[in-house]
């Protein structure tokens, strides 16, 4: 339709999108309930205002690349100075609906959860206890949105540089890019660690990222600790006693015996860009100091998202076996959801001071896709990215509720007052009264004591 537009037609057209890109950015939504509303209040599309903002981010972002290229150390610090001071990034949306799910009228009715589904992100309550996990005011504010998936996994807090650090989806087509966001400015920045090949999940260790590179046909997948303050980059382990990982997925720490325990799935090489499994898909457990390395757990069809309780007697797995490559791995973009295989999560007993797993029972089943990365609150509920947002359960078990997107969330993380959710082509940030179970270790907040 635009390439019918007279010449008269054009110019009022980009005026209206000019006009409707500064009103955003100047205003955002302290002057408009949403970026649609912006968008018909100016006459044009809300797709065109998206991508309009997004090409004059990127425009800005090169620009200031150019601009640090040719900056003397001296003049970095001033600049870091004044970015410091800066006003925060406005968000793109924010929204506050909260919905209560009904457990008698879905009983009888398949569709009733479906009915609760609008076009934009709500919060749904399953349980009363849920009110206490997003608090009597939640709300989720989209803070950037990209046509490719640039918001997938890790979720990273570093309390050094206030910023939260996450990885893209191998799925966009090209290598894994790593970006983080500000916690108060709420800019995402790109990082290049040229030693992290196709970095996947990630925890915050010793104030520095333990990374989980998957790696690719020349490089092994690794467990590659970056210092973001330097860049610089030191693998810790590349091998189980001589035959290479398949493609390591996500880490966590015990943080009483500085273990670190961690999957490794074959995603890399459903994916195509890892060789054929040299090892089953299981979770290991290593030692930095000695060097040493177990094989805790197996019989998973894709152990994938890990964590502790927050008083380490429990851990949590997710089975994400039911997303799967079509008998080969193709071209690496012919996935699919089996529902008869595994989108679960397995709960075990932590036994021995924390060295060996015992008593493997179900969890959780996911309904919505499958769950991926998990975390515990400090009251110890358990959340997880799936298939349609984040979803809460108490210790029990208990289904609590739902932070809803309508679209995959891989993983998530605990920062300063709230959760950053990575929802693959957009960032959210959600206001929540729940606190993570490692704000105290990781340096954003709450969170429990040591008492292991």
């Amino acid at each position: 339709m635009v390439g019918h537009l007279t010449a008269d037609q054009k110019e009022s057209r980009n005026s209206r999108i000019k006009l409707a890109v500064h009103e955003w950015r100047t205003h955002g939504t302290q002057k408009y309930s949403s970026q649609l509303e912006c968008a018909k209040l100016h006459g044009i599309n809300q797709s065109t205002l998206n991508r309009r903002l997004r090409e004059v981010n990127v425009s800005h972002e090169e620009a200031r690349q150019r601009i640090r290229s040719r900056r003397s150390p001296a003049t970095e610090a001033i600049v870091a100075l004044s970015l410091a001071s800066a006003p925060p990034n406005m968000p793109m949306a924010v929204y506050n609906t909260v919905k209560q799910f009904d457990w008698k009228a879905a009983a009888t009715d398949p569709k009733h959860g479906a009915q609760l589904i609008t076009v934009n992100p709500s919060f749904i309550i399953y349980d009363e206890a849920f009110e206490a996990v997003i608090g009597t005011s939640p709300s989720l504010s989209l803070i950037d949105a990209r046509p490719d998936k640039f918001a997938h996994e890790a979720g990273v807090y570093i309390r050094k540089t206030d910023r939260n650090y996450f990885t893209s989806n191998y799925q966009s087509g090209k290598s894994v890019e790593i970006h983080s966001v500000g916690s108060d400015d709420q800019r995402v920045l790109q990082h290049s660690y040229p030693e992290v090949k196709n970095a996947n999940g990630g925890c915050c260790y010793k104030d520095q990222i333990l990374f989980c590179a998957q790696g690719d046909y020349v490089k092994p997948s690794a467990l590659v600790l970056v210092d973001p303050t330097t860049s610089k980059s030191q693998t810790l382990l590349n091998n189980f006693h001589g035959r290479p990982f398949n493609s390591l997925n996500d880490v966590v720490v015990h943080h009483a015996n500085d273990d670190l325990w961690f999957t490794d799935p074959t995603y890399g090489y459903e994916q195509a860009f890892r060789p054929s499994p040299q090892l089953p898909s299981q979770i290991y457990r290593f030692k930095p100091s000695t060097g040493q390395i177990w094989c805790v757990a197996d019989g998973f069809s894709q152990c994938n998202g890990l964590c502790f309780s927050p008083d380490y007697t429990k851990m949590y797995v997710t089975d994400t076996g039911a997303v799967q490559a079509h008998g080969t791995p193709g071209n690496g973009h012919n996935f699919s959801l089996n529902p008869r295989l595994p989108s679960c999560i397995y709960e075990y007993d932590v036994i021995d001071n924390g060295t060996r797993l015992a008593g493997r029972k179900l969890f959780a089943y996911c309904t919505a896709g499958v769950p991926d990365g998990i975390k515990c609150d400090e009251a110890g509920n358990v959340y997880s990215g799936c298939g349609d947002g984040i979803h809460v359960w108490n210790p029990a078990g208990d289904l609590l509720g739902k932070i809803w997107i309508g679209t995959v969330v891989a993983n998530f993380n605990f920062a300063r007052r709230g959760l950053w959710v990575l929802a693959e082509e957009r960032l959210f940030f959600a206001d929540i009264w729940a606190v993570g179970a490692l704000g105290n270790v990781e340096g954003h907040g709450g969170g429990v004591a040591m008492t292991v």
